[in-house]
């Protein structure tokens, strides 16, 4: 089963959301056991209407989602049901590609996706060196990828086309675990925090004794302890390591990833793949064996070959003239610079508006 906690999943507007809590107010729906599974999962039973089961559903799956709890609300509803486990997780893989049937953005080669997400509903502009990167990473002719770039630049990003090679089949039979220090908010994030998070997500029961060691010294313990439990079964692993720039990001947890980079280049993790957000200073010293990607600034060149193709793929003719009218469209002509976010959800309402299915072209 893949882990839900990483799969970017939004409020109940997002269709696989809904689905999750479709299916368990279908699975679980007795007051008892609506109260029995969300203590198990950690979330507070007495904040839910949990006399009507649809209402309790919809209210906590996605506090689950926010709240990173989903795995471990699902976890005993499908081990005591594998049917259920199976079911949702062929439901979710129908709901996770944009290059099925009845998809509006067809796209045969996911490597080369413009949208991904359920519905093709996000767009990744440019990026060709992660997809470059993340494809050298699938043949294992690199190990270690490092995604840097400022703030709001969309290194978190990075984990979304991860996840939709994973959803369009093309790691099967690989394992992807996050961690990512958005997890802990405003807190301040230590190395210690990172290094248990990562060996919790592994499945690992990696515990230290309380003691006065320093922080570093715990973070080294646990990392040792990871080289050797590290499963050798011939799996392939994805560590994806999110947001090492962050304000609150103690240097002790940079170490971590540091240490970490060191751990799978060398091999002492075997089969794995490791992705790190926001480490810059490795730039200049990978000595040639990690792959960097420095994310490029979005601007009106790579907005204009970023419509280009996606107008290709869907069959339109476009006059530069006009795609010069929608480039400017889209970044927002003699405002204030966007940020990324705000030019992605531009993206997706042009395209879809102007040459998805019901667009005025093909009306």
């Amino acid at each position: 089963m893949i882990s839900l906690d990483d799969l970017e999943l939004g409020g109940l507007s997002d269709p696989r959301t809904r689905l999750i809590a479709e299916l368990l107010t279908r699975k679980v729906y007795f007051q008892n056991a609506i109260s029995a599974a969300m203590e198990a999962g950690g979330l507070c039973p007495g904040k839910y209407p949990l006399t009507v089961a649809q209402l309790a559903w919809d209210t906590a799956v996605p506090d689950a989602v926010r709240e990173h709890k989903l795995d471990a609300l699902l976890r005993p509803v499908i081990h005591g049901d594998a049917a259920f486990g199976l079911e949702l997780e062929q439901r979710l893989s129908e709901l996770a590609g944009p290059t099925g049937a009845g998809a509006w953005y067809p796209c045969s080669d996911p490597y080369h996706c413009g949208f991904i997400g359920p519905g093709a509903s996000r767009a990744v502009i440019d990026r060709k060196k992660l997809r470059d990167g993340l494809r050298y990473l699938a043949d294992e002719e690199y190990r270690v990828l490092v995604v840097c770039g400022p703030s709001g630049s969309g290194k978190t990003h990075s984990w979304r086309l991860l996840d939709h090679l994973r959803q369009a089949g093309k790691l099967t039979g690989h394992r992807c675990v996050r961690v990512t220090t958005h997890t802990w908010g405003n807190a301040e994030v230590t190395g210690e925090m990172v290094a248990q998070a990562l060996t919790d997500r592994l499945g690992l029961d990696i515990r230290l004794a309380s003691s006065g060691e320093l922080e570093d010294a715990r973070a080294r313990k646990i990392l040792d302890k990871l080289v050797g439990q590290y499963p050798a079964d011939g799996v392939a692993r994805w560590i994806v390591l999110d947001g090492l720039d962050r304000p609150r990001v103690r240097d002790s947890a940079r170490d971590v990833g540091r240490q970490l980079i060191t751990m799978v280049d060398g091999g002492d993790l075997p089969d794995t793949r490791l992705v790190v957000t926001g480490f810059d200073e490795l730039l200049s010293d990978d000595g040639g064996s990690v792959l960097t990607e420095q994310i490029p600034a979005i601007n009106e060149v790579l907005v204009r070959l970023f419509l280009t193709d996606a107008a290709t793929r869907l069959g339109r003719d476009v006059e530069a003239a006009e795609l010069d009218a929608h480039v400017a469209s889209v970044l927002g002509a003699g405002g204030a610079p966007l940020n990324l976010g705000e030019i992605e959800r531009a993206v997706v309402r042009l395209v879809k508006r102007e040459w998805g299915p019901g667009g005025q072209d093909g009306d």
